[in-house]
């Protein structure tokens, strides 16, 4: 009898000790497999101001300024080493009355890093870029389509802690051309990009979660003053790594 007890004993004991243990190793393996350079997918919202620009008061009897907004859109990306690709969506739902908004962003960007330190690099950035951004207004048979191919370079900063987090940020002015929906040359656009990205490596079940904040700036400047618009965007979003 006092054996069968004893190993009763030993079983709820040393039981859970093993698990533990178990638990602990899974959890070392995860941490040991951590990758800062894994692919996002990211969500969140965009803050719009879009602002006319040109000096035209009206447009064939139209405010020039029709196309003008404030409001928010809705915000999907992925990010995977120097390519990413979003998309904003905006309309009543997300707060802009009357209008729908939309944009496609797809960007290719390598970084020459002038500093390479185990926690710590900076260097410049170059990115080529291309912008699809269509507003529609709901009481009128008109909108704003352009389309931009841009390049730009700049400064990054990264920083590194092994197995816990990663920071990093850029900056980059662009100097692109812009098109209008099935036309030719339009006119050109000059840009200003942001960046900022915090990443928690092996924060939940071995992936990585990533705060991330994006600053645009698009100013056109197209033939005529009827779409000379300002474009100041900040987007706030939360990824999770694949």
């Amino acid at each position: 009898m006092k054996i069968i007890i004893l190993s009763i004993l030993s079983f709820i004991f040393i039981l859970p000790a093993e698990v533990h243990a178990q638990m602990f190793s899974v959890d070392d393996e995860n941490r040991r497999q951590a990758n800062p350079f894994s692919p996002y997918v990211r969500g969140g919202v965009r803050i719009i101001d879009f602002a006319y620009q040109g000096n035209a008061s009206t447009t064939s009897g139209i405010p020039a300024d029709r196309f003008a907004f404030t409001g928010t859109a809705a915000h999907l990306g992925f990010e995977s080493g120097g390519f990413s690709l979003s998309a904003s969506l905006g309309n009543n739902a997300t707060g802009i009355d009357d209008v729908k908004y939309f944009d496609l962003n797809l960007n290719f960007s390598n970084a020459f890093f002038l500093i390479r330190e185990p926690r710590f690099a900076a260097g410049f950035p170059i990115q080529l870029g291309s912008k699809l951004t269509n507003v529609n207004r709901d009481d009128i048979n008109d909108n704003f389509s352009q389309t931009n191919l841009s390049i730009g370079g700049g400064g990054i900063l990264s920083v590194y802690v092994p197995q816990r987090f990663s920071i990093t940020a850029n900056f980059m002015p662009h100097y692109g051309f812009s098109t209008a929906r099935g036309g030719l040359f339009g006119g050109s656009v000059f840009s200003l990009t942001g960046e900022a990205r915090v990443n928690f490596l092996n924060l939940i079940f071995g992936r990585n979660v990533s705060l991330g904040y994006n600053y645009d700036f698009d100013s056109y400047n197209i033939d005529g003053e009827d779409l000379d618009y300002d474009f100041t965007g900040h987007t706030i979003t939360l990824g999770i790594s694949l």
